[in-house]
């Protein structure tokens, strides 16, 4: 079942290239970022330090602009699946669903960033940031399929995070390893990263190009794929039409009539 998903998502991947590579917009941010020492760039991720300066709130708002526009690919992203296996119309999804669920998801990020932060403030204040580091991660993990809910279920937040949960209760194997997914292609990536770096080649540049274009949208994708195969109307086809693998067209050696072979016999 889980290498079904893996192998249905990689699919998903190949046929919407072209919605995956939008994701690629979004380096632009990462090129003003730079221009800002409040805002630290790792291995794809944006981290943001506060001071009292204009120059920190300019950072923000356009850290939060990089939000919303990363919410709304990540919608399109997740559509893209909803679209292949229920032949949604495009522009009806659009004009009633897509562009308010790209808010949903917007401020689910936008909350859950508050959340880690104050965590964060947290065990820096006690000294225990190992702890507290934990328990974001956790926090991160059990609703990592709220984007999923607010889409393909057109759920609110409050219920959209219910349902992470209880996906998570009844997917416990399956949520683990796309974490563990998740985990193996950071490391790589953070490696890499690493060794450009000691080689004078601007490592940052490739970890968001390949983070941005690659990881955010598969691990979507997989994501997405996973929740829909809660509903049985779906599930069931999609497990059937795995178990049948297509055959390879056979050679056949025959002659047609009036055809003649070599050695002039028909």
């Amino acid at each position: 079942m889980i290498g079904l998903i893996f192998n249905r998502a990689l699919e998903e991947y190949k046929s919407n290239f072209k919605v995956m590579l939008s994701f690629g917009i979004l380096f632009v941010f990462v090129i003003l970022f730079l221009f800002f020492n409040q805002l630290f760039l790792s291995s794809g991720t944006v981290f943001l330090s506060f001071s009292e300066s204009i120059i920190t709130i300019v950072g923000l708002v356009l850290g939060l602009i990089f939000l919303y526009v990363f919410s709304f690919f990540i919608s399109l992203t997740v559509y893209s699946i909803k679209r292949d296996m229920q032949r949604v119309n495009f522009d009806v999804y659009w004009n009633t669903l897509l562009k308010k669920v790209a808010v949903k998801v917007f401020l689910f990020y936008f909350f859950i960033s508050i959340i880690i932060y104050a965590i964060s403030v947290i065990g820096l204040f006690f000294a225990f940031e190992a702890i507290t580091a934990i328990i974001s991660l956790v926090i991160v993990a059990l609703l990592m399929y709220v984007p999923q809910s607010i889409i393909l279920e057109e759920k609110n937040l409050k219920e959209a995070s219910l349902e992470s949960l209880v996906f998570w209760k009844n997917n416990f194997l399956l949520s683990i390893s796309i974490i563990i997914l998740g985990a193996i292609l950071l490391s790589v990536i953070f490696l890499i990263e690493f060794a450009l770096e000691l080689v004078a080649f601007p490592g940052i540049i490739f970890s968001f190009i390949f983070v941005l274009i690659f990881v955010v949208p598969f691990i979507e994708q997989v994501k997405s794929y996973s929740f829909i195969l809660k509903f049985d109307l779906i599930k069931q086809p999609e497990l059937l039409s795995a178990e049948v693998k297509p055959k390879k067209p056979q050679k056949i050696n025959a002659v047609r009539l009036r055809e003649r072979v070599k050695g002039g016999k028909i």
